[in-house]
């Protein structure tokens, strides 16, 4: 008679995953499952029913797969998403385990080998590239998991929070058109990142939607960060013709992008209006004030968290994508014009 370790190894797959689809869990992915369920077909494999009722002990650690530690730690926006995890963890008395990586080593490293001896009871995974593969190993090895800013490309099925990308885009161009721009041009983030693809994608529909023209050497890539904004507004003031208007994809961005600007002789709002991205504290300080597209990465973090809480109680997830919704904060870095 077969066994489970027998189901096991002809899917290719752990006990521990054979053991979630015979119990119907949700976090394996639909190809995995397949294998599965054809390999207990295949073996005339019958589960005693007392062999499927495991049970089910925590070690109250959580893990968080996120961007290297500069970012996790220096930018603003990561720290409040773990604030917001923090809190609702130190609430269910639950403990983080930080796992900073780059994109480079995600691409190297096994999400299992992060798992070590299978002590955590779930994996965040914050900024997840578009094309992650690895997310998978994660389901194999009976581990719940939620996308925190960053989705698979299709993969929707995964558990996700993470914000409208498109309507802040939408409300940005709105706002810089309603005040007469024009001439808008872009600094965005990593392309890697659903977030930067469906913010320039937004960007390029919102201005045909209004009948402007998109011109690419008004687009720079800025890697959501404060120097990458510097570059790149320094890249688009060699356009011949320049943007009355940039919309940055972060605020960190829009800093360096007025930075850059203010030391080529380029007065912010009067000579060019700057819209920022995260509303993060920081934009209300400084000169001038960010006019920003506003979204909690503290409640982000808070949703992600209870959305892990009730996985690990086995609670159904009332939706498994949770998506925040924008609002613009107008303040000095715009103005009209003429």
């Amino acid at each position: 008679m077969a066994t489970i370790k027998d189901v096991a190894k002809k899917a290719g797959v752990t006990i521990g995953t054979v053991s979630r689809v015979l119990n119907n869990k949700k976090w394996v992915s639909e190809d995995c499952r397949k294998k599965v369920l054809v390999a207990i077909k295949d073996l005339h494999y019958k589960p005693q029913a007392h062999a499927r009722r495991l049970r089910q002990k925590h070690s109250r650690i959580c893990g968080v797969i996120a961007p290297h530690h500069t970012a996790i730690f220096r930018s603003p926006f990561f720290t409040n998403i773990m604030e917001g995890l923090e809190e609702v963890a130190a609430e269910k008395q639950y403990r983080l385990l930080i796992h900073p990586l780059n994109e480079t080593a995600r691409a190297q490293v096994s999400y299992r080998a992060l798992l070590g001896d299978g002590s955590v009871d779930g994996m965040f995974v914050l900024n997840a590239w578009s094309t992650d593969v690895s997310i998978r190993e994660l389901g194999e090895a009976n581990v719940p998991f939620i996308l925190v800013n960053g989705k698979i490309t299709g993969q929707e099925d995964f558990p996700y929070v993470g914000f409208d990308n498109r309507g802040g885009v939408k409300k940005a161009i709105d706002h810089l058109v309603k005040l007469g721009h024009e001439r808008i041009g872009i600094i965005n983030g990593r392309m890697t990142t659903t977030n930067a693809l469906e913010r320039f994608q937004a960007f390029q529909e919102n201005l045909a939607e209004h009948k402007l023209e998109f011109h690419q050497e008004w687009v720079a890539d800025g890697d959501f960060e404060e120097e990458g904004g510097y570059k790149a507004a320094l890249k688009i003031l060699t356009a011949v013709r320049r943007p009355s208007a940039i919309l940055c994809a972060s605020d960190l961005m829009a800093i360096g992008a007025v930075r850059a600007l203010k030391e080529k002789g380029v007065s912010v709002p009067e000579d060019m209006s700057i819209v920022g991205f995260d509303n993060m504290e920081e934009a209300m300080y400084h000169e001038p004030l960010l006019t920003t597209v506003s979204f909690s990465a503290i409640e982000m973090g808070k949703l992600a968290a209870r959305k892990m809480f009730q996985i690990i109680a086995e609670e159904n997830l009332v939706e498994k994508a949770t998506t925040l919704q924008a609002e613009l904060m107008e303040r000095e870095s715009t103005r009209k014009i003429n």
